[in-house]
């Protein structure tokens, strides 16, 4: 399914499926469609699935991710079977694919160069902390040259004020016209995930329901979506 590529709007929410295999997937992302404005389907989440089946169920634009256990996944292929089934995903129509910028470059590449239609997320996931601001907008810069179409940067909040150093990058983002996800994970960074996409963030991650979470932190999508209504009308 090829969807529009618009992630401009206020309070975009975009709902991960943590799915066993295909048909939970397909069940899932059925209902995650009825109030969310894109889904995340988590490859490395599933026991087994069935690509061309899934992008073809999509109703709202897909982002088709394989996360590593290094960035807080359940992945443990090599580089290069998880930019196999990125590849995949692109030669299927998927409307994202969802890169981490730690795989090599020699793999990454591959994908840039075959994107098709697809556009590419280049993500980092620091697990355990938040880097200072200069280290992020280094980082920023670094993943900002790529070309990739969305720069996704997330960190653990240890304090409150973290979610400030985070959510700075959007504002760098927006001067130098690139799409950007930057938000925290844990319970104290629940703030960021509100703020992201009311501050000119790309979009937000929130859960189908409570026990969904495919990250620490994450609120239901349906009460994200009335804060971020309540807060941007």
């Amino acid at each position: 399914m090829m969807g529009c590529h618009c992630l401009n709007l206020m309070g975009m929410i975009c709902i991960p499926i943590m799915a066993r295999n295909t048909s939970d997937a397909l069940r899932k992302m059925a209902l995650a469609s009825t109030f969310g404005d894109l889904m995340e389907v988590r490859l490395d989440a599933m026991e087994s699935f069935d690509l061309s089946e899934i992008i073809r169920a999509a109703s709202k634009p897909v982002i088709i991710t394989y996360r590593s256990e290094e960035e807080g996944g359940h992945g443990r292929v090599s580089y290069g079977a998880c930019v196999d089934y990125l590849k995949e995903a692109v030669r299927l129509g998927a409307d994202y694919v969802d890169v981490e910028y730690a795989i090599p470059l020699e793999h990454r590449r591959l994908l840039f160069e075959k994107r098709g239609t697809a556009k590419l997320i280049l993500s980092k996931h620091f697990r355990d902390g938040t880097p200072s601001k200069e280290k992020l907008e280094d980082l920023f810069g670094k993943m900002t040259a790529t070309g990739a179409d969305v720069v996704k940067i997330v960190t653990r909040a240890g304090a409150l004020a973290d979610n400030l150093t985070v959510l700075g990058l959007i504002p760098l983002a927006q001067k130098m016209g690139v799409e950007i996800v930057a938000l925290c994970m844990g319970p104290l960074g629940r703030m960021s995930r509100i703020a992201c996409p009311l501050l000119g963030g790309a979009f937000t991650f929130a859960s189908l329901k409570k026990g969904e979470e495919s990250a620490s932190g994450q609120v239901p999508a349906t009460e994200m979506k009335m804060m971020l209504e309540a807060l941007s009308s």
